[in-house]
Formats: structure tokens, sequence, C-alpha cells
């Protein structure tokens, strides 16, 4: 059993059926039905069934998460975080400007992302639809479960610097835009091992 949102649900049932279908399937025979080591007891069936649609929406709505935090002089904030395992987030990395030349901005990203792709490593392109505040930006990717934020901004056109932002801590650094994805992909192949 699970429970829901909405109330408790199975996920798996076991069933006994006893000895009944298989005397039926043998015409009653309980010779045929005799154990290897030599007994004459029946054996028992036992069945069991699982809900893969439920398990997964189990999965599911237990990696969204309302983790609290302080902000600021005793300012609870709380924030919608879907956390699911590296290995199962479907967008590993999402990249977006900030301020600056926009359309030299654009080309860097696409650069990133082609380079991404190429590594086999998912990646949003939310540099085309920006949100207003990097909190709502922050806030958007948390609840898509996306792992990383990268932020090409103009501090990257001239120094080559990028700020990554990580969904578990919400750390934000800067490193290279050289290592951005010799990070990532040791970052996804070590959660292969947890």
């Amino acid at each position: 059993m699970y429970s829901f949102p909405w109330g408790q649900e199975p996920l798996e049932e076991l069933w006994s059926r006893g000895n009944t279908e298989l005397l039926q399937t043998h015409k009653g025979v309980r010779s045929k039905l005799q154990c290897r080591d030599g007994r004459k007891s029946v054996p028992c069936v036992v069945s069991v069934t699982g809900n893969m649609d439920r398990g997964v929406m189990a999965f599911l709505s237990n990696s969204l998460q309302q983790v609290k935090k302080e902000h600021g002089k005793q300012k609870l904030q709380q924030r919608k975080v879907l956390k699911l395992h590296p290995v199962l987030a479907p967008v590993k990395v999402a990249l977006d400007i900030g301020r600056g030349a926009t359309m030299e901005l654009r080309q860097v990203c696409e650069g990133l992302l082609q380079e991404f792709m190429e590594a086999k490593i998912s990646a949003w392109p939310g540099y085309l639809k920006s949100l207003p505040t990097v909190e709502q930006l922050n806030a958007k990717y948390d609840e898509m479960g996306v792992l990383f934020t990268v932020v090409i901004s103009e501090n990257t056109l001239e120094s080559g610097l990028i700020q990554v932002r990580s969904r578990d801590t919400t750390i934000k650094e800067t490193m290279h835009i050289s290592e951005i994805k010799n990070f990532l992909s040791r970052y996804i192949s070590a959660a292969d091992n947890i």
C-alpha cells in the first residue's frame, strides 16, 4: 500500500491461491504433483501482481518535495523540488542567458547545447524563452527536476566564466565554460554507481 495525497492504493498484491488450481490443471491426480523430495503433499500457488502505473506515480509523488530554507532574517521560504535520481532526471541541465548582448549569448548557448547533445547530456534550451527573474527561473527548473542551471552572461563573453546552480544544494558556483561538459559527465557517471 502507498499513501498518495488522495488516499491509500495498493502497488503490489500477493495472493495465496492454495492448491486448487494445480489440482484442477492436473485433473485431481495428486501423484503428478508430488514434491521432488518425495513428499506426498500438493504444493500451493502464490501469485504476485504489481501495478506499474501506480508504482511510477508513487515514485514521482515521493520525489516531489517541499524544501524549507531560511532566507534572510527569519524569513522562511519553501520551494517545490522534483528530486529525481540524477540518472532518472529527464533533463540534466538548463541553459539560460543573463544580461548582455543577447545575440552573442544565444550563439554561445547554442554551441553549448550542441556539445551537450553530442555528449548525450540532456539539456533544456531555456535561453529561447527566459522568465523575468532568476528566482522564478530557478523555481521552474526545481519543479521540473533539472539538476543544474547554467547561466551564460556578458561575463562569459569576456572571460569564459559561467554560473552553475545545483538543484539539490542551491549553491551557485563559477567555472570556465570549457569545464562544464566534463563536470556534468563526471557527476552523472558517478550517480550511476549510487
